[in-house]
């Protein structure tokens, strides 16, 4: 079902996962995988990934070699109808791919990752990037090719676009920080930033760098936000976790999804992270994330009073 009023455009990494999952052994032993599979993956296709499944028009911003790893790539946005006119093919890069140990014990992964090379961003690439944002209700972005993130964050900025930003602030660069409408921080900014536990300093720390909406996502311990509203927190969903591969991800393209419907923050906050649970209970990045009528009906299920029972197809 494609909810053909929301429109969202995703810049970021594209890449190729390769899965195994097996029980976390000793350095130097041997384990049987479980499982293996290769799944597309990356923090912005992922996430738009979750948008196109909630039935979102999507298209991508990226960049991938011409190589096979890009086909897989390539091959993988347009089974999920997401338009990749805007992924550039560089004759001489290499495609960005990870290796992901899943524990089978916990669901909780570990990612082995080899970096794009030779893919660099040029500015002013394509006037098509200008027709992509007009088309777009949200632009989703990470960070992974700087250039490529400050170009189409100001572009969007500058016609007043909102833009959700999958970003550690304590990394980042701020000159296009300072353009991001909504900052979802992992957990680890928390450390990376030296905040331990205090997350309102956390919260405060975003805002100074500009953002109006700061949220950091706490992974079973749920969720903190904040806008000019008030602050906010929420638990999460308890789910039967098979892997957490992509779970993030997955959480900031339902966020950008429930903005473009003009949520309040934990509306948006709260049906992300069902998303983000139900794509947990599968194996994968990918495989698990949910349409819109079973996150619905999830939310229905548990928070009754705030999700009426739906009727969509």
């Amino acid at each position: 079902m494609k909810n053909t009023d929301v429109r969202i455009t995703a810049a970021g990494i594209a890449c190729l996962d390769h899965l195994v999952a097996a029980p976390t052994i000793p350095w130097g032993n041997t384990a049987e995988m479980e499982s293996y599979s290769v799944q597309g993956g990356g923090l912005a296709a992922t996430a738009l990934v979750a948008c196109a499944r909630l039935g979102a028009e999507a298209r991508m911003i990226s960049m991938v070699g011409l190589d096979p790893t890009g086909d897989q790539i390539l091959q993988g946005l347009q089974s999920e109808h997401i338009n990749t006119d805007l992924v550039w093919r560089v004759e001489g890069g290499a495609s960005p791919f990870s290796f992901i140990h899943v524990d089978t014990a916990s669901g909780e992964r570990t990612i082995f990752h080899r970096r794009a090379t030779d893919l660099r961003w040029k500015p002013n690439r394509h006037q098509n990037l200008v027709d992509a944002l007009a088309f777009s209700d949200v632009l989703l972005v990470d960070g992974y090719y700087p250039e490529l993130a400050r170009e189409v964050t100001e572009m969007a900025y500058a016609n007043t676009l909102p833009v959700v930003a999958d970003a550690n602030p304590a990394t980042a660069d701020p000159a296009w920080m300072a353009k991001v409408a909504t900052l979802i921080a992992p957990r680890h900014f928390l450390s990376d930033g030296g905040f331990g536990e205090r997350v309102d300093d956390a919260l405060d720390y975003i805002h100074r760098l500009g953002p109006a909406t700061a949220l950091i996502t706490l992974g079973g311990d749920g969720w903190v936000a904040s806008d000019r509203q008030g602050r906010y927190s929420g638990k999460a969903f308890k789910v039967d976790v098979l892997d957490t591969v992509g779970a993030g991800d997955v959480f900031h393209g339902a966020y950008a999804y429930a903005l473009a419907q003009h949520w309040p923050t934990p509306r948006c906050a709260e049906f992300a992270s069902a998303v983000a649970a139900l794509k947990c209970t599968q194996s994968g990045g990918r495989a698990g994330i949910p349409g819109l009528s079973q996150t619905l009906d999830f939310l229905h299920l548990h928070n009754p009073g705030e999700w009426p029972k739906t009727t969509l197809d």
